[in-house]
């Protein structure tokens, strides 16, 4: 209703303009003939138009100039005015099923994230899948349906290989057996089952222990433990490098003696009484000239200081392999991130609710090590698979910057990363509002599944921006007459 009387206005605008422009031309002629002392004579035109075509040329383009240039600039004010009421407060709007398919919405499933259907469950509707967009950002607190309405559908429908954080292990039972049926290799990695001790293997350190150069090998060492251990006090950071350093050294020594695990890395930074004597027998026995400084430099620390850097390095995450479940589940690896692209599989990283928390730098590890390898180099003709990551819990593993780094580039990996968090409060808590800034921007589709808090809700209404309304108020004043009027208000899309 609203744009067609602003279509009927314009019409009418550029009508009187137009009529006005004949008045002004009838003028001009007339005075042009008879002078400034003649009467106006307005149906002169209207009258002889055809013959002032053929008789006096020059008086029709004249007269042709004076109403189109009227009637013009009646209808470029129109609808300057027109456009500029109907947009005073925005003109956003939701897509449409043509604009949905022209910016690639219409995805086959399985090539991209399934995002939401355009009918309910059971219909045949179309399935809103991004071919444009490989990532995506969830935001959907508890109980909002993200794991029946997000992340299951698209383990279901993938083609590829799939890495997954399965909190509660509801991902597992509902579409392993299909993943298998269509011909993925299926793993489950769960290091707490502590009842049924189902659980495949995984040793992040082999990767890097099957390196052939020595410094690369202390590199990645390095890099391993700056992405999963991690303290939560600023103040530590210091003492946390010399943790990091022992931990390089501690690696290296268990690649010497062939015992590549986290677990012997554990043994050998916490066992001894007196550690300078502990080190110093360590940088005897360490080949690696790197690692024996290390350890040399650790001997001639006082025992006090070497006592924090050992705590601190256990309680940021290396303690967990003191558990002989966990030392047992990352002794050798029942699959390997470097061959994820070349024949599908599925991992299933099975984590009770409560266990997330304690477990967080393990799944650190896990993804930062999936990261890593995926991007050590650029897939070659025989890794055709595409790889979806679904990182579920996000804001409850800590920080991981690799993710961050990861999410710009990993399109070109044939990597597909699905960032799920409860609110965005959360994400600014622990990376701070610009780093959770650029990560949705990177992100590129924003899924929210009823967000509850105040700041999520406000995030979510500016991102949708506001459109312009024409709103039709009704009134009445006792002992005047009923009046109508239009009033524009600008309208959030939300």
């Amino acid at each position: 209703m609203g744009r067609a009387r602003v279509a009927i206005g314009v019409v009418l605008v550029t009508l009187v303009t137009g009529a006005m422009g004949y008045t002004i031309a009838s003028a001009v002629l007339t005075f042009k003939a008879l002078g400034f002392s003649a009467d106006i004579d307005f149906g002169y035109i209207a009258q002889n138009y055809l013959w002032i075509r053929d008789r006096r040329p020059d008086d029709f383009q004249l007269i042709n100039l004076i109403i189109g240039a009227c009637a013009a600039a009646g209808l470029m004010m129109s609808l300057a005015m027109s456009g500029s009421a109907l947009t005073r407060f925005g003109q956003t709007h939701w897509q449409r099923r043509a604009e949905m398919k022209v910016n690639g919405f219409f995805g086959k499933p399985g090539t991209g994230f399934i995002l939401g259907k355009l009918g309910s469950p059971k219909s045949r509707a179309r399935f809103i899948t991004s071919k444009v967009f490989p990532h995506a950002l969830i935001v959907a607190p508890t109980g909002r349906g993200k794991t029946t309405g997000f992340v299951i559908p698209n383990l279901l429908t993938w083609q590829g290989s799939a890495v997954t954080l399965d909190v509660k292990g509801e991902c597992f039972e509902a579409t392993s057996r299909h993943r298998a049926a269509q011909g993925d290799k299926v793993y489950r990695f769960a290091p707490t089952d502590w009842e049924g001790k189902r659980t495949h293997r995984y040793n992040p350190l082999l990767r890097i222990y099957e390196l052939e150069d020595p410094a690369r090998q202390q590199m990645e060492l390095q890099l391993l433990a700056t992405l999963f251990l991690q303290s939560d006090n600023d103040r530590v950071q210091g003492l946390l490098k010399g943790g990091i350093d022992l931990f390089v050294a501690a690696g290296l020594l268990a690649f010497q003696r062939k015992k590549p695990t986290l677990g012997e890395i554990y043994r050998i930074s916490a066992s001894g009484g007196n550690k300078q004597k502990e080190y110093v027998a360590r940088g005897h026995e360490i080949d690696n000239k790197a690692a024996k400084l290390i350890f040399t430099r650790l001997a001639s620390t006082n025992n006090d200081t070497l006592t924090s850097y050992v705590s601190l390095l256990m309680t940021s995450g290396l303690d967990q392999w003191q558990n002989p479940a966990i030392d047992e589940a990352t002794q050798v690896s029942d699959f390997d991130f470097r061959t994820i692209r070349k024949k599908p599989f599925t991992v299933y990283l099975v984590v009770q609710p409560l266990m997330v928390k304690p477990l967080a730098p393990l799944i650190r590890l896990f993804f930062s090590d999936l990261l890593s390898a995926m991007q050590d180099k650029e897939p070659g003709k025989d890794e055709p698979w595409p790889v979806m990551i679904m990182l579920d819990e996000f804001n409850r593993l800590g920080k991981m910057p690799i993710v961050v780094e990861s999410i710009e580039t990993l399109r070109a990996y044939r990597g597909h990363l699905a960032i799920v968090t409860q609110t965005i409060p959360a994400l600014d808590e622990i990376y701070g509002e610009n780093t959770r800034r650029a990560l949705q921007g990177n992100a590129g589709v924003k899924l929210y599944l009823t967000p509850s808090d105040e700041k999520t809700i406000e995030e979510l209404s500016k991102a949708v921006g506001k459109t312009t309304k024409t709103v039709i108020t009704r009134s009445r004043s006792i002992g005047k007459n009923p009046f109508e009027g239009a009033l524009l208000h600008g309208a959030s899309l939300d």
